[in-house]
Protein backbone atom coordinates (compact mmCIF):
# COMPACT_ATOMS: atom_id res chain seq x y z
CA UNK A 1 0.00 0.00 0.00
CA UNK A 2 2.87 2.52 0.56
CA UNK A 3 4.65 1.69 -2.09
CA UNK A 4 1.55 2.69 -4.28
CA UNK A 5 0.93 5.86 -2.65
CA UNK A 6 4.69 6.67 -3.35
CA UNK A 7 4.07 5.65 -7.29
CA UNK A 8 0.83 7.91 -7.25
CA UNK A 9 2.54 10.87 -5.58
CA UNK A 10 5.58 10.64 -7.94
CA UNK A 11 2.88 10.59 -11.14
CA UNK A 12 1.53 13.26 -9.28
CA UNK A 13 4.78 15.28 -9.96
CA UNK A 14 4.83 14.73 -13.50
CA UNK A 15 3.10 18.34 -14.48
CA UNK A 16 5.74 19.94 -12.13
CA UNK A 17 8.47 18.09 -13.43
CA UNK A 18 7.53 18.47 -17.47
CA UNK A 19 7.20 22.01 -17.17
CA UNK A 20 11.11 22.15 -15.69
CA UNK A 21 12.40 19.62 -18.05
CA UNK A 22 10.67 21.60 -20.88
CA UNK A 23 12.19 25.17 -20.03
CA UNK A 24 15.31 23.30 -19.42
CA UNK A 25 15.83 21.72 -22.65
CA UNK A 26 14.48 24.54 -24.21
CA UNK A 27 17.02 27.01 -22.89
CA UNK A 28 19.76 24.35 -23.90
CA UNK A 29 18.63 24.79 -27.25
CA UNK A 30 18.15 28.46 -27.25
CA UNK A 31 21.67 29.24 -26.00
CA UNK A 32 22.74 26.62 -28.79
CA UNK A 33 20.77 29.19 -31.85
CA UNK A 34 19.09 26.33 -32.38
CA UNK A 35 15.65 28.24 -31.27
CA UNK A 36 14.78 31.66 -31.11
CA UNK A 37 13.51 33.47 -28.47
CA UNK A 38 9.89 34.02 -30.42
CA UNK A 39 10.18 29.58 -29.89
CA UNK A 40 11.43 29.48 -26.39
CA UNK A 41 8.62 32.36 -25.29
CA UNK A 42 5.68 30.51 -27.15
CA UNK A 43 6.40 26.99 -25.83
CA UNK A 44 6.66 28.66 -21.93
CA UNK A 45 3.22 30.51 -23.13
CA UNK A 46 1.46 27.27 -23.97
CA UNK A 47 2.49 25.50 -21.29
CA UNK A 48 0.98 28.54 -19.40
CA UNK A 49 -2.57 27.91 -21.65
CA UNK A 50 -2.34 23.98 -20.93
CA UNK A 51 -2.14 23.78 -17.08
CA UNK A 52 -5.27 25.95 -16.79
CA UNK A 53 -7.41 23.38 -19.15
CA UNK A 54 -6.04 20.53 -17.51
CA UNK A 55 -6.40 22.37 -14.02
CA UNK A 56 -10.25 23.41 -14.94
CA UNK A 57 -11.36 20.30 -17.31
CA UNK A 58 -10.03 17.26 -15.50
CA UNK A 59 -11.57 15.72 -12.17
CA UNK A 60 -8.35 15.38 -9.43
CA UNK A 61 -7.32 15.33 -6.30
CA UNK A 62 -6.90 18.28 -4.22
CA UNK A 63 -3.40 17.30 -4.41
CA UNK A 64 -2.75 16.88 -8.32
CA UNK A 65 -4.83 20.25 -8.17
CA UNK A 66 -2.34 22.08 -6.42
CA UNK A 67 0.41 20.57 -8.50
CA UNK A 68 -1.30 22.06 -11.77
CA UNK A 69 -1.88 25.22 -9.87
CA UNK A 70 1.84 25.25 -9.02
CA UNK A 71 3.25 23.99 -12.80
CA UNK A 72 0.90 26.92 -13.85
CA UNK A 73 2.37 29.30 -11.95
CA UNK A 74 6.26 28.15 -12.60
CA UNK A 75 5.58 28.51 -16.29
CA UNK A 76 4.08 32.32 -15.59
CA UNK A 77 6.59 33.00 -13.55
CA UNK A 78 9.75 31.79 -16.31
CA UNK A 79 7.83 33.45 -19.36
CA UNK A 80 7.77 36.98 -17.66
CA UNK A 81 11.01 36.27 -16.95
CA UNK A 82 12.68 35.12 -20.54
CA UNK A 83 9.90 37.58 -22.33
CA UNK A 84 12.59 40.44 -22.34
CA UNK A 85 14.61 38.03 -24.94
CA UNK A 86 11.69 38.86 -27.46
CA UNK A 87 13.13 42.76 -27.57
CA UNK A 88 16.64 41.41 -28.33
CA UNK A 89 15.59 39.03 -31.30
CA UNK A 90 16.57 40.59 -34.83
CA UNK A 91 19.70 40.31 -36.67
CA UNK A 92 21.78 42.21 -34.87
CA UNK A 93 25.97 42.59 -34.93
CA UNK A 94 28.56 43.70 -32.91
CA UNK A 95 31.09 45.75 -35.12
CA UNK A 96 34.16 47.63 -34.32
CA UNK A 97 35.88 49.97 -36.18
CA UNK A 98 38.19 52.39 -36.50
CA UNK A 99 38.37 55.39 -34.00
CA UNK A 100 40.92 58.34 -35.04
CA UNK A 101 43.38 58.33 -32.54
CA UNK A 102 43.63 61.87 -30.21
CA UNK A 103 45.78 64.08 -29.20
CA UNK A 104 43.78 64.96 -25.76
CA UNK A 105 46.55 68.12 -24.93
CA UNK A 106 47.69 69.86 -27.51
CA UNK A 107 51.49 69.37 -28.16
CA UNK A 108 51.76 66.30 -26.05
CA UNK A 109 52.79 64.18 -28.47
CA UNK A 110 50.34 60.92 -26.83
CA UNK A 111 47.89 59.99 -29.14
CA UNK A 112 44.85 58.05 -27.24
CA UNK A 113 44.11 54.76 -29.24
CA UNK A 114 40.55 53.24 -28.89
CA UNK A 115 37.73 51.14 -31.16
CA UNK A 116 34.80 52.03 -32.02
CA UNK A 117 31.86 49.29 -30.62
CA UNK A 118 28.57 49.20 -31.84
CA UNK A 119 25.71 46.87 -31.92
CA UNK A 120 23.78 47.08 -35.75
CA UNK A 121 20.33 45.68 -36.03
CA UNK A 122 20.59 44.77 -39.89
CA UNK A 123 17.32 44.20 -42.04
CA UNK A 124 16.21 40.64 -42.53
CA UNK A 125 18.12 38.98 -45.69
CA UNK A 126 20.69 41.10 -45.38
CA UNK A 127 24.44 39.62 -44.10
CA UNK A 128 27.95 40.29 -43.06
CA UNK A 129 29.14 40.93 -46.38
CA UNK A 130 26.14 43.05 -47.49
CA UNK A 131 27.21 45.51 -44.36
CA UNK A 132 30.43 45.49 -45.33
CA UNK A 133 29.57 46.52 -48.93
CA UNK A 134 27.40 49.22 -47.25
CA UNK A 135 29.82 50.87 -45.46
CA UNK A 136 33.15 50.01 -47.18
CA UNK A 137 34.14 53.72 -46.80
CA UNK A 138 34.26 52.99 -42.87
CA UNK A 139 37.57 51.52 -41.87
CA UNK A 140 35.44 47.95 -40.02
CA UNK A 141 38.27 45.24 -37.90
CA UNK A 142 36.28 42.88 -37.21
CA UNK A 143 31.85 42.21 -37.29
CA UNK A 144 30.21 39.37 -35.30
CA UNK A 145 26.84 38.41 -35.30
CA UNK A 146 24.85 38.80 -31.77
CA UNK A 147 24.41 34.88 -30.23
CA UNK A 148 21.91 34.02 -27.94
CA UNK A 149 24.10 33.16 -25.38
CA UNK A 150 25.13 37.18 -25.38
CA UNK A 151 21.34 38.43 -24.99
CA UNK A 152 20.65 35.66 -22.49
CA UNK A 153 23.72 37.33 -20.66
CA UNK A 154 22.66 40.73 -21.64
CA UNK A 155 18.90 39.96 -19.94
CA UNK A 156 19.67 38.80 -16.95
CA UNK A 157 21.99 41.31 -16.28
CA UNK A 158 18.89 44.04 -17.15
CA UNK A 159 16.60 42.16 -14.86
CA UNK A 160 18.93 42.67 -11.70
CA UNK A 161 19.66 45.96 -12.34
CA UNK A 162 16.09 46.69 -12.26
CA UNK A 163 16.54 45.67 -8.23
CA UNK A 164 19.14 47.16 -7.71
CA UNK A 165 22.45 45.12 -7.96
CA UNK A 166 25.05 46.34 -10.75
CA UNK A 167 26.90 43.20 -11.71
CA UNK A 168 28.43 45.06 -14.67
CA UNK A 169 31.74 46.69 -13.45
CA UNK A 170 31.76 50.40 -14.63
CA UNK A 171 35.18 50.57 -16.47
CA UNK A 172 35.04 54.38 -17.48
CA UNK A 173 34.89 55.06 -13.74
CA UNK A 174 37.11 52.91 -12.52
CA UNK A 175 39.48 54.27 -15.00
CA UNK A 176 38.65 57.73 -13.73
CA UNK A 177 39.27 57.31 -9.58
CA UNK A 178 42.75 55.53 -11.21
CA UNK A 179 43.86 58.09 -13.32
CA UNK A 180 43.01 61.26 -10.85
CA UNK A 181 44.33 59.07 -7.71
CA UNK A 182 47.82 58.35 -9.60
CA UNK A 183 48.53 62.19 -10.75
CA UNK A 184 46.56 63.84 -7.47
CA UNK A 185 45.77 67.03 -10.17
CA UNK A 186 42.72 67.29 -12.26
CA UNK A 187 43.41 68.37 -15.75
CA UNK A 188 40.17 69.93 -18.01
CA UNK A 189 41.17 67.72 -21.34
CA UNK A 190 40.84 64.74 -19.22
CA UNK A 191 37.86 65.58 -17.61
CA UNK A 192 36.15 66.29 -20.59
CA UNK A 193 37.23 63.45 -22.33
CA UNK A 194 35.64 60.92 -19.47
CA UNK A 195 32.90 62.88 -19.49
CA UNK A 196 32.17 61.96 -22.82
CA UNK A 197 29.20 59.54 -23.29
CA UNK A 198 30.63 57.24 -25.80
CA UNK A 199 34.16 56.16 -23.90
CA UNK A 200 34.10 52.79 -23.19
CA UNK A 201 36.54 50.35 -21.39
CA UNK A 202 39.66 51.74 -19.43
CA UNK A 203 42.01 51.37 -21.81
CA UNK A 204 43.05 54.94 -22.35
CA UNK A 205 44.47 55.50 -18.45
CA UNK A 206 47.91 55.43 -19.43
CA UNK A 207 47.49 58.19 -22.20
CA UNK A 208 45.66 60.26 -19.95
CA UNK A 209 48.29 60.25 -17.49
CA UNK A 210 51.18 60.71 -19.55
CA UNK A 211 49.18 63.58 -21.46
CA UNK A 212 48.48 65.08 -18.07
CA UNK A 213 52.44 65.02 -17.22
CA UNK A 214 53.27 66.12 -20.59
CA UNK A 215 51.42 69.27 -19.75
CA UNK A 216 52.51 69.62 -16.26
CA UNK A 217 56.08 69.69 -17.72
CA UNK A 218 56.99 66.92 -15.41
CA UNK A 219 57.69 65.07 -18.82
CA UNK A 220 59.01 66.73 -22.08
CA UNK A 221 58.12 65.21 -25.18
CA UNK A 222 58.57 65.57 -28.89
CA UNK A 223 57.80 62.56 -30.27
CA UNK A 224 54.11 61.56 -31.76
CA UNK A 225 53.30 58.38 -29.69
CA UNK A 226 50.77 56.71 -29.76
CA UNK A 227 49.32 54.90 -26.70
CA UNK A 228 47.00 52.41 -24.76
CA UNK A 229 46.85 50.35 -21.59
CA UNK A 230 44.62 50.72 -18.15
CA UNK A 231 46.45 51.66 -15.07
CA UNK A 232 45.85 50.77 -11.71
CA UNK A 233 45.99 53.67 -8.83
CA UNK A 234 49.88 52.95 -8.61
CA UNK A 235 51.12 53.74 -11.67
CA UNK A 236 51.14 49.56 -12.94
CA UNK A 237 49.65 49.06 -16.32
CA UNK A 238 47.28 46.64 -16.83
CA UNK A 239 46.72 44.69 -19.93
CA UNK A 240 44.27 45.60 -22.52
CA UNK A 241 42.56 44.28 -25.48
CA UNK A 242 41.42 44.69 -29.41
CA UNK A 243 45.34 45.09 -29.94
CA UNK A 244 45.72 44.53 -33.39
CA UNK A 245 42.37 46.96 -33.78
CA UNK A 246 44.49 49.45 -32.38
CA UNK A 247 48.15 49.18 -33.83
CA UNK A 248 45.95 49.86 -37.46
CA UNK A 249 44.52 52.79 -36.32
CA UNK A 250 47.96 53.76 -35.01
CA UNK A 251 49.36 53.11 -38.74
CA UNK A 252 47.02 54.49 -40.20
CA UNK A 253 48.32 58.37 -39.25
CA UNK A 254 51.19 57.09 -39.23
CA UNK A 255 52.59 57.03 -35.50
CA UNK A 256 56.12 55.80 -35.34
CA UNK A 257 55.73 54.71 -32.02
CA UNK A 258 53.11 52.55 -29.52
CA UNK A 259 53.36 51.99 -25.98
CA UNK A 260 51.56 49.52 -24.13
CA UNK A 261 51.21 46.90 -21.65
CA UNK A 262 53.97 44.66 -21.80
CA UNK A 263 51.71 41.81 -21.45
CA UNK A 264 50.35 43.23 -25.18
CA UNK A 265 53.94 43.41 -26.82
CA UNK A 266 53.97 39.91 -28.16
CA UNK A 267 50.84 40.61 -29.67
CA UNK A 268 51.21 43.39 -31.35
CA UNK A 269 54.74 42.96 -32.47
CA UNK A 270 52.93 39.99 -34.57
CA UNK A 271 50.88 42.34 -36.07
CA UNK A 272 53.55 44.81 -37.09
CA UNK A 273 55.71 42.18 -38.41
CA UNK A 274 52.89 39.92 -40.22
CA UNK A 275 52.10 43.30 -42.00
CA UNK A 276 55.43 44.98 -41.90
CA UNK A 277 54.20 47.77 -40.88
CA UNK A 278 56.71 50.80 -40.23
CA UNK A 279 55.88 51.35 -36.28
CA UNK A 280 57.91 50.56 -33.21
CA UNK A 281 55.94 49.06 -30.12
CA UNK A 282 57.26 49.26 -26.66
CA UNK A 283 56.06 47.35 -23.52
CA UNK A 284 55.77 49.03 -20.22
CA UNK A 285 54.98 47.68 -16.89
CA UNK A 286 54.53 50.66 -14.99
CA UNK A 287 53.64 54.52 -15.93
CA UNK A 288 57.90 55.47 -14.49
CA UNK A 289 58.55 52.75 -17.45
CA UNK A 290 56.87 54.69 -19.85
CA UNK A 291 57.89 57.90 -18.60
CA UNK A 292 61.57 56.49 -19.00
CA UNK A 293 61.00 54.92 -22.53
CA UNK A 294 59.84 58.43 -23.40
CA UNK A 295 62.53 60.06 -22.23
CA UNK A 296 65.16 57.84 -24.37
CA UNK A 297 63.00 58.11 -27.61
CA UNK A 298 63.55 62.32 -26.89
CA UNK A 299 67.14 61.60 -26.04
CA UNK A 300 67.93 59.84 -29.71
CA UNK A 301 66.17 63.52 -30.90
CA UNK A 302 69.00 64.91 -28.86
CA UNK A 303 72.03 62.57 -30.25
CA UNK A 304 70.63 63.27 -33.44
CA UNK A 305 70.58 66.75 -33.52
CA UNK A 306 73.92 67.12 -32.02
Amino acid sequence: MIKIIESTNKHQMLPFIMTIFVYYAELYLFLLDYISSFFFCNILALLVILWPFYLLGIRKTNMLKHIFLFSFIASFLLLIYEVPLISMEGNRYVVSSYHPPEELVKSSGIYVLGVNTTEVLLEEGLEEQDFLELNSHSMIFDINQVTNIHRYANKTIALIQLIGINLEVDYVHQMSMNVNAYLSTGNIAIDEFLSRNNVNGNSAGLALVLSSLIEQEEVKNAKTIGVTGAISKTGEVIEIGQVKEKVLSANKINLPYIILPLGNLEEANEVVESLNLPIEVIGVQTVSDAIQKINELNEEIKGESE
